[in-house]
């Protein structure tokens, strides 16, 4: 389940899409069709806590880097193989030495804001220093309050005078990022998930690790004697977990319990509101129980940002702090940064700095420099995207669009993770309160609904519509345009071109036999692979709770990440081997060798993410990416 922020904070597992909240009742109950649309077509606005002159609280000073070209191309020559600089992977201190601000400028920095009771942390990269203290000392030397701060030109002015900071020192700023986070126009959709139902008992006949190796060939790899051992995958997180339910289940799937391979840290952050913390997060416990138990000996570390509402600021600083301690050989990242329409509406009430995403690329590219595998999930709630169109009041007016996209999900330094469902059988199903009975997939495609569409349309009531306004869950994916068509991709068989199908109206209403429509676009194709986001059946997870089995079933594209990340440090901990860095830089290249390890979705029927089908012939397709993986196969072919 990807999700971007939650309006409650319940240790509860997800199985479908990212809706709109619950909270959207008018005072009076309303009709059915009112109640069922105004969810569809508004969300409540969530608002940033007023901070008082004592308040603690954190920002982050962006320093310039140097050579940023340079930068980007050496974090794709590391991991390209031919290229005389492959696999010359640099440390957080190698890049301060050829990109970042020197040691003595950083002093400065620091010595500068200690004399004003501000505390900084400085980064080894020389490109990022977190700020903290409390906000009477910030009002004072930024001469601004900060509960009305705003971004203007100069990157260190948020009032309506310019601070009296040293040239020497403001000349090194690129950007500082959170100042705004306190406005009371930074703003959220009130956007919740929908949950499945707990089973009383343990859920039958769901899948776990040992059926995604079964499926993608990576039984070979045990059989090898890898166990990840050696290896760290990191998980990033917006809340915590109780970390007994990760040591029983991988007990369960055979996986080691030693104590201290689980291991979670703190990232310095802002707390968007009071009581907006999660401290036995079902996100969590699930990445964290697949990533341990695909890779049975490897270490877990996650790092978790105190805030539920995944910021930007947060955002950067969880990938900083895990990219600076440079332990793990692969991440996975659940969360989203939301869809970009709604930083673009922070940038358009200047409480997020224009260049926001030129820094989130730097940030994510440095992964790639260091040779981190980076995965994320692409999404749980197809090609379109409740994305917002605009604010009445305090509501977010909803639109659903395939034109907007997940910064984090649709990065191009990040592999994103897209679905499928299997092939099996299920008996006397039920979807979203409606009964379909005996439901069988023939082969495996990508994750989308479509597959019940006959069902409905044979039982279109009122009823039935309406449970329907709340979506389907499918797998995210299509074009991003906020960067152009990396160049791992150009000239790849089925990037920029397309087939879809219109299977949601725009009311989120079914559509039944929609022709297929044929298509060009640009930017950023994702996902990148893809995998069994649990299917008609679920993964099964473990989180006790009380009253309740612990053994509940769980899914979506943000099980398939850590998995691929739990596969990564499997492949890492062969003897002698390097770590697999980036994996775009040469997956996108061996899908088009005649003995490919990947397989491509491309039928356009019965294989869609809710718009966006397979086609035929070729090697990539906005539903499913590359297609699904054969681990074994993938291990021998790549450098």
């Amino acid at each position: 389940m990807k999700r971007w922020v939650r309006n409650v904070v319940l240790p509860v597992v997800g199985l479908l899409a990212m809706g709109v909240s619950s909270q959207a009742a008018a005072a009076k109950a309303p009709n059915a069709i009112d109640k069922a649309y105004s969810q569809v077509t508004s969300a409540p606005l969530i608002k940033p806590d007023h901070v008082t002159a004592n308040t603690v609280t954190t920002f982050d000073i962006v320093l310039q880097p140097r050579n940023k070209s340079g930068f980007f191309k050496q974090a794709m020559a590391v991991n390209t193989p031919g290229s005389s600089q492959f696999k010359h992977y640099l440390t957080p201190s190698g890049i301060r030495e050829s990109y970042g601000q020197s040691k003595q400028v950083t002093n400065q920095w620091q010595a500068y804001l200690k004399k004003r009771h501000l505390k900084a942390f400085v980064y080894d990269n020389g490109l990022l220093l977190s700020v903290s203290g409390k906000v009477k000392y910030i009002d004072k030397l930024f001469k601004v309050n900060l509960n009305q701060a705003t971004y203007h030109t100069d990157p260190l002015q948020f009032g309506k005078a310019k601070p009296h900071i040293p040239d020497r020192l403001a000349k090194t700023v690129w950007t500082v990022l959170g100042m705004g986070d306190h406005n009371k126009k930074f703003v959220f959709p009130d956007a919740s998930v929908q949950m499945m139902k707990k089973a009383n008992r343990v859920p039958k006949d769901v899948d776990s690790t040992k059926q995604f190796a079964s499926d993608y060939n990576g039984n070979p790899l045990y059989k090898q004697g890898l166990t990840g051992k050696g290896q760290t995958v990191g998980i990033i997180s917006f809340g915590d977990l109780v970390k007994s339910n990760a040591f029983k289940f991988w007990q369960n799937q055979g996986a080691s319990t030693r104590r201290n391979r689980l291991k979670v840290e703190s990232v310095p952050g802002n707390l968007f509101k009071k009581g907006f913390i999660s401290r036995d997060e079902s996100e969590t416990t699930m990445d964290v129980e697949y990533a341990g138990a695909v890779a049975p000996k490897a270490n877990i570390k996650v790092y978790w940002e105190h805030n539920v509402a995944p910021t930007f600021m947060n955002t950067i600083n969880a990938y900083s702090t895990a990219f600076n301690e440079n332990q793990v050989g692969s991440i996975s990242n659940s969360w989203g940064l939301a869809p970009s329409s709604i930083s673009n509406l922070l940038v358009h009430r200047k409480v997020l700095p224009t260049n926001y995403l030129q820094v989130l690329n730097l940030i994510i590219a440095q992964g790639a420099l260091q040779g981190i595998s980076c995965f994320t999930a692409s999404g749980d709630t197809g090609a379109l995207i409740n994305s917002i169109h605009g604010v009445s009041g305090n509501k977010a007016i909803l639109n659903r669009t395939v034109s907007d996209s997940d910064p984090i999900s649709a990065n191009p330094w990040i592999t994103s993770c897209g679905g499928t469902i299997p092939a099996e059988t299920s008996k006397n199903l039920w979807l979203n309160s409606i009964k379909l009975g005996n439901v069988s997939i023939k082969k495996e495609r990508s994750w989308g609904f479509d597959w019940a569409w006959h069902y409905l349309e044979n039982h279109s009531t009122n009823r039935v519509m309406l449970r329907s306004v709340h979506g389907f869950a499918a797998g995210g994916g299509g074009f991003s345009h906020l960067n152009p068509t990396p160049a791992y991709q150009l000239g790849v068989p089925g990037v920029n071109t397309f087939n879809a199908r219109q299977y949601i109206s725009y009311l989120a209403q079914p559509i039944f036999n929609s022709p297929l429509i044929h298509g060009k676009d640009s930017g950023r194709n994702y996902p990148d692979v893809s995998a069994n986001t649990g299917g008609l059946k679920g993964y099964l997870i473990y989180q006790k709770e009380k009253k309740q089995s612990p053994w509940v079933e769980g899914g979506g594209t943000s099980i398939v990440s850590p998995q691929y990340a739990g596969i990564t440090a499997l492949i890492n901990s062969q003897s002698g081997r390097q770590r697999m860095g980036f994996w775009n830089a040469q997956i996108y290249q061996l899908a088009q060798q005649s003995d490919s390890p990947f397989h491509p979705l491309n039928d356009t029927t019965n294989n869609s993410n809710m718009y966006y089908t397979g086609q035929p012939g070729t090697v990539y397709n906005q539903a499913s990416g590359l297609g699904t993986t054969d681990f074994a196969k993938l291990s021998k072919a790549y450098q």
